[in-house]
């Protein structure tokens, strides 16, 4: 088994540090790096920049620097230059991964993953993650991006999945070659097309990091997080390691506030609620979710 691993590497200010353990971008890349290459399957680690900053260091990693203007950089186009290589080697791996340089993806999730990945890609379902931050006031770890509890359910071989019907955004994706070829061939691939989750559109990095997931993208037709005790497997939360969220949005911890980042309202053992059992018509509801969407201009109207 092989994987191949593309990072975006933004880096304007080389030696700004930020999260909690006051470190510059590069500290937290190259620990994710070291991260990465002990996983347990062949891997291909490739950063993707745009600047010179990292000519003299050593990772382990293919360093591509790409040319692109101080406009373009700031709106986070940097995002989609790893697109042209990923779909040059199409044929070489067995997995593809996209990943944020601060999302620290282990051997755990690998396997967590590869899990349930044919169980439910046979049935179209796409395999759920949840990134979390700590607050070190009392060294409870929380959910970034989920900040209402999930309820609903399917029963898969008499195994309960919860369905993530809330954002399932998690700055990275891992695709089979399967699943990437027909990302490759579908209108997602380029940039021309919006992805959304029917609250609001990605902005430009998001829509990188979304990549094949989007509520309004039609191949997966649900995500769903396997449970256990009632409680999301543990081995599906991955680490925000710069873990600055936390404290940015803490004004906002008592509001109903919808921001795709989230503000971390929900301990990460408190996903989970008054689980009810349903079918599986996410082909209407996605239908109702669409035209609801499209043309929301008219509700906007007589409110």
């Amino acid at each position: 088994m092989s994987i191949s691993i593309h990072i975006p590497f933004y880096n304007p200010n080389p030696e700004k540090k930020e999260g909690h353990r006051n470190l510059r971008r590069f500290d937290y890349l190259k620990e994710n790096i070291e991260n990465l290459k002990t996983l347990s399957i062949k891997n291909d680690i490739f950063v993707h920049t745009h600047n010179e900053f990292l000519d003299d260091k050593k990772l382990d990693a293919r360093i591509i620097k790409h040319q692109i203007n101080d406009n373009d950089l700031d709106k986070g186009y940097l995002t989609w230059k790893c697109r042209s290589l990923m779909e040059e080697q199409k044929n070489d791996y067995e997995y593809f991964c996209y990943l944020e340089h601060d999302i620290k993806f282990s051997e755990v999730n690998l396997q967590y993953w590869l899990k349930y990945q044919d169980q439910l890609d046979k049935r179209n379902y796409h395999v759920g993650f949840l990134i979390y931050e700590k607050n070190n006031s009392n060294n409870q770890n929380y959910s970034i991006h989920i900040v209402r509890k999930l309820n609903k359910y399917l029963n898969i071989e008499g195994k309960k999945f919860v369905i993530n019907d809330l954002e399932n955004y998690c700055c990275f994706w891992i695709y089979n070659k399967d699943q990437f070829h027909k990302f490759l061939r579908s209108k997602w691939w380029s940039f021309k097309k919006r992805a959304h989750n029917f609250r609001h559109n990605y902005g430009i990095t998001e829509r990188s990091s979304i990549g094949f997931h989007s509520f309004n993208m039609n191949y997966f037709k649900a995500t769903l997080l396997p449970e256990i005790d009632n409680q999301p497997d543990p081995n599906c939360f991955i680490e925000h390691m710069t873990n600055n969220y936390y404290e940015k949005f803490s004004e906002f911890k008592n509001q109903n506030y919808m921001d795709i980042r989230g503000v971390c309202t929900l301990k990460i053992n408190d996903i989970f609620e008054d689980l009810k059992e349903v079918k599986d018509n996410f082909f209407l509801v996605k239908l109702f979710k669409l035209l609801k969407w499209k043309f929301r201009f008219i509700s906007r109207k007589f409110n």
